[in-house]
This record gives C-alpha cells, sequence and structure tokens, in this order.
C-alpha cells in the first residue's frame, strides 16, 4: 500500500510572497504582525505522539502551516532554499522523511520563534524512531505497520463487522483459531509471532485508552470459528467489554435486511491534529483513506448501520442469548 495521502495539500498559488520589515529590522510577511510570530504558529498540545509514523504527519502539517502562515508558495519555498518543488510537495504530504536541517531551514525562511523551531526538530527526530511494531516486519506487510502505526495513535476507533469478530477484541483462543486459518502457510513461530503482535494491539483496549465502537453485523458473530465452545467464549467476552464505559458493542442482526457495505471497515479518529482515517480490509490487504469524501461517505455508512442495529443494551441481551450453550 502506498503512504497515506495527505488531506490538506499546499497549493503552490495560495499565497503572495510580499514582505515587509519589523522594527528590529527582521523580515516578516506582509499581514503578518511580528508578535504573532511564534504564538498563533505554536505546535498544539497534544503532540507527543507515540507513532514515529503519524509524527511525520503530524510535521507534515505544522511545516505546512508554517508555510502557509508564512504567505509563501511553494516556488517560493523552493527558490530561496534551492530545493525542487517536488521536495516540499513530499514533505508537506508526509510521502518524504525529512531531516532536521531541513526543518531547520523551513522553519527559519518562515520566521518561525525559536521555541516553534525547536518543537518542530524535536518532532523530526522522534519521527525518523522505530514504532514497536517495526520490530515485526517478518510478519507484518508494509500496509499492516502503517494501520498500526495509525492505530496506535486513535484516540477512538468506530468498526464495522461482517464475517469474524474485530481483531482488537478477539479472545486469545479465537484469534489462534483464525491465525491458524488465515497463515496456514507459515511456521508456528511466524504465527505465534503474529498472535504477540495482536495481543500489543489490545493493549490500549484493555486499558480503555482507547475508545471503541462496534457494529457487528450478525453473521460475524454466528460462524463458529474454532467451534462452539470458543464461540460461546467470545461472546461472552463482547459482554464484558460492553460494560466498560470506552466500549460500545451495538449488534445488526439479520433482521435488519441487506447490509448498507459489504466489506469491514473501521474509522480512526484522533486527538490530535489529524484528520480521520479509513482502514478497510479486503481479503489479506489492507487500505488507509484519508480522502475527505470518501471519510465522509464511510462516515455516513456507520450512522446508517448503528441506526439499523439494536441499541447497547439489547446487543448485550442478544450476545447473552446468542452465547448460551444450547439445552441438551
Amino acid at each position: 500500500m502506498s503512504e497515506m495521502r495527505s488531506t490538506q495539500h499546499g497549493r503552490a498559488d495560495d499565497f503572495g510572497s510580499g514582505r515587509s520589515a519589523s522594527d528590529d529590522g527582521r523580515d516578516v510577511p506582509a499581514g503578518i504582525r511580528r508578535e504573532d510570530l511564534g504564538r498563533d504558529l505554536e505546535s498544539p498540545p497534544g503532540h507527543a505522539s507515540g507513532s514515529p509514523m503519524v509524527r511525520r504527519h503530524l510535521l507534515a502539517g505544522e511545516l505546512r502551516r508554517l508555510r502557509h502562515a508564512a504567505r509563501l508558495t511553494h516556488a517560493d519555498v523552493a527558490a530561496r532554499l534551492d530545493w525542487p518543488q517536488a521536495k516540499i510537495s513530499k514533505i508537506e504530504g508526509a510521502r518524504q522523511h525529512v531531516g532536521v536541517d531541513a526543518v531547520i531551514a523551513l522553519a527559519d525562511i518562515c520566521h518561525a520563534a525559536a521555541e516553534h523551531r525547536d518543537r518542530l526538530v524535536a518532532l523530526a527526530h522522534s519521527a525518523r524512531r522505530r514504532g514497536w511494531w517495526e520490530s515485526y516486519r517478518d510478519v507484518l506487510p508494509p500496509d499492516a505497520r502503517q494501520h498500526i502505526g495509525f492505530e496506535a495513535e486513535a484516540a477512538a476507533v468506530q468498526v464495522f463487522a461482517t464475517e469474524s469478530v474485530p481483531e482488537l477484541v478477539q479472545t486469545a483462543e479465537y484469534a489462534a483459531a483464525v491465525k491458524a486459518v488465515r497463515l496456514a502457510d507459515r511456521s508456528a513461530a511466524e504465527v505465534e509471532r503474529s498472535l504477540e503482535v495482536l495481543r500489543r494491539r489490545q493493549q490500549r483496549v484493555e486499558s480503555g485508552e482507547l475508545r471503541l465502537d462496534l457494529t457487528l453485523a450478525e453473521s460475524s458473530l454466528r460462524r463458529e470459528v474454532g467451534g462452539r465452545g470458543v464461540l460461546e467464549r467470545q461472546l461472552g467476552r463482547l459482554r464484558e467489554l460492553a460494560q466498560r464505559e470506552a466500549v460500545t458493542v451495538r449488534v445488526l442482526p439479520f433482521s435488519a435486511g441487506a447490509l448498507a457495505a459489504d466489506e469491514p471497515f473501521s474509522l480512526l479518529s484522533f486527538d490530535l491534529e489529524l484528520p480521520e482515517a479509513v482502514v478497510s480490509t479486503f481479503g489479506s490487504s489492507t487500505s488507509l483513506i484519508d480522502d475527505p469524501v470518501a471519510v465522509q461517505n464511510h462516515r455516513e455508512l456507520v450512522e446508517r448501520m448503528r441506526a439499523a442495529a439494536l441499541p447497547p443494551e439489547d446487543s448485550v441481551r442478544w450476545l447473552e442469548v446468542a452465547g448460551t450453550p444450547p439445552v441438551r
């Protein structure tokens, strides 16, 4: 999968390049007050991100906003730094790693305050660190690593499932049964490492750090993955999670009719300066989408399916009945 596309690319002709001089002789973009430099441009709280991938996108957004505030076009920056315009576009779209020297150069020509420049430099340093998931390259393809990188920074995830229980809430035995089938051609050690990745992803659910809103098609709750006993215990796990403040579970029963979407997907929301993103799953591949129109379409799908689903209280009762062993 390609890198996540930026939703806020700067346009080359957005701003003029007229400049004026401040009282201290320092050039200031025309129309911007000297005292605003480094104040309005300061990074908002909460930029201490745990995901290097997300930090790269945060840095890209900060640099883009900094250029806009300085009223510089891509052509202006390219001319002053003797860079190709394509490089600036890639940096602002988080499609290229940006080194500390480049960050300093960009901050300086945009007249960022020293404190702001230091934060940008720190963000650049952290963006080059490796997330824990990078240690699992032997079992995680690039699209999966990108998905986990953004999931690791998400504040909330809204999940729609059609064929199986979502990974973030799977029990150990349910997950093992799924992996045994989907990774049938991999070694036992690789399957175990894949399960280890899943356990690490689930830690944020266990701690309550990640808010979950699950809309589960009945088809995903009827399939006897691993056998009837495994399924019953999985449904019990969902009932237990549904009692937590950070987790909401809705069941979309067969009686609701046709589904508004055929494929499972997740909508990721962030507390940071990042737009929502959609993780779409098709077979063994994963796509991360942040196109505003596509995200809005998926948000509307979520709302439609929520409206068709049982309310949370009724969903818990549904899970209780479905998870009760049949009388013999």
